[in-house]
């Protein structure tokens, strides 16, 4: 990663991996994997509580609905209390290591919302296994490896599309969700809409203090929980105790409630992460020695592949400036045509086939023709048994039992 160590790194409990972190990258923050802890705890609190209505609930409430360390220690404590769990190891132990995997330990840390399990990484090992093997020949790998990448970017492609050209339906009348609708993704604009409602019909205003340019207002909702948002009314920067936009990067319904009273339409652009918008994928990424980081490997040349990506880059900057003006679009698509006009007159120069690239790549060239031999005959008919799993083998005993 050119020197840059990783700020953070999620893995499940393997010690071996706390110590070569710990050794290795000393200044990053490691989190254990909620989900690995929380796929144990049916097993690890017995049948009675396993079956209980009642605990897994106020269990996962706890885990994942804790907002303070104070939050989610209090509940720890009266959910060991209440279901008598004072002597199970398993929850000592986990609770010992509370500030590795807790989320409400790390609020303050900006994930993406993304960042709270190991599924991202295991999801893309998984999407890779439907193109790859450990048998492939390297240039097998390469060329399948390359097919999997470009089916990625193809669907991203396709995405970036549909935000860019088509708009989601609105489900309040307020200003600030239509911006969202304009600048954020798909995706995000749906989570942000889930806050403009939550905002509109489960927040209600309690109380507001004003000294200078703050003001504080508390906020109550349907679990009678309070939260309180501090807004200057000069710069519009909000803080809300809830933490929300700190973890995710998406305003909380507090902050809405406090915006909209404050009879701002659009979200203030200190709040409009860069990632989340529409145009994230326009611009162009460079590794520490000003190599492009995106685009399909080809044969292009460092030069040429950065040029190309520029002016895909301000093409789809252009075409989204002027896509609500009648006269922009006429002078963009006049400009376009003229340009292509210009380019078909000069003379091409000569590509690199895709079977020239492979050659390239492997150092030889493919014969014209293949002469395929034979196989050996084989003494034997048929293909091996297959080995036969512990639990089918239990069926096949019963069966002969009977």
């Amino acid at each position: 990663m050119c020197g840059v160590a990783p700020k953070l790194i999620i893995t499940d409990e393997d010690q071996s991996m706390r110590r070569g972190i710990e050794s290795i990258f000393p200044n990053t923050k490691h989190r254990l994997c909620m989900w690995h802890i929380l796929m144990k705890l049916p097993e690890k609190v017995g049948p009675i509580l396993r079956d209980n209505e009642d605990f897994k609930p106020r269990f996962m409430a706890c885990v994942r609905g804790s907002e303070t360390p104070d939050e989610f220690e209090s509940r720890w404590s009266s959910i060991i209390s209440e279901f008598g769990l004072e002597d199970n190891e398993w929850l000592k132990e986990k609770y010992g290591l509370r500030e590795s995997w807790i989320p409400a330990y790390f609020m303050d840390f900006s994930l993406g919302g993304i960042l709270r399990t190991t599924s991202r990484s295991e999801s893309e090992n998984a999407f890779f296994r439907h193109f790859t093997n450990r048998k492939l020949t390297l240039i097998e790998f390469w060329v399948r490896f390359e097919t999997a990448l470009e089916e990625q970017r193809q669907k991203e492609l396709q995405e970036d599309n549909c935000a860019l050209h088509t708009l989601p339906v609105l489900e309040t009348c307020w200003g600030i969700e239509a911006h969202a609708r304009e600048v954020y993704t798909h995706n995000i604009f749906v989570a942000f809409q889930r806050e403009v409602v939550a905002a509109r019909d489960r927040r209600h205003v309690k109380t507001i203090e004003q000294v200078g340019d703050v003001r504080t207002t508390s906020i109550g909702d349907l679990s009678l929980r309070i939260r309180t948002v501090r807004f200057n009314t000069n710069t519009k920067a909000a803080q809300c105790t809830c933490r929300m936009f700190e973890s995710l990067g998406i305003l909380c319904s507090h902050i809405i409630v406090v915006l909209k009273n404050d009879g701002c339409n659009e979200i203030p652009s200190q709040y409009v992460l860069h990632r989340w918008t529409k145009m994230a994928a326009r611009h162009l990424c460079y590794d520490a020695n000003g190599h492009e980081l995106e685009g399909s490997s080809t044969s292009l040349s460092p030069i040429i592949k950065k040029l190309y990506s520029q002016t895909c880059s301000r093409f789809s900057l252009a075409l989204h400036e002027a896509k609500h003006c009648e006269d922009k679009m006429e002078y963009l698509n006049k400009a376009v045509a003229d340009a292509l006009a210009h380019l078909s007159q000069t003379t091409p120069l000569d590509e690199q086939s895709e079977v020239q690239e492979f050659e390239s790549f492997i150092g030889t060239t493919f014969p014209s023709i293949i002469n395929i031999h034979p196989p050996d005959i084989a003494n034997t008919k048929g293909s091996v048994k297959r080995l036969k799993r512990g639990s089918e083998e239990a069926i096949n005993k019963r069966k002969k039992s009977k």
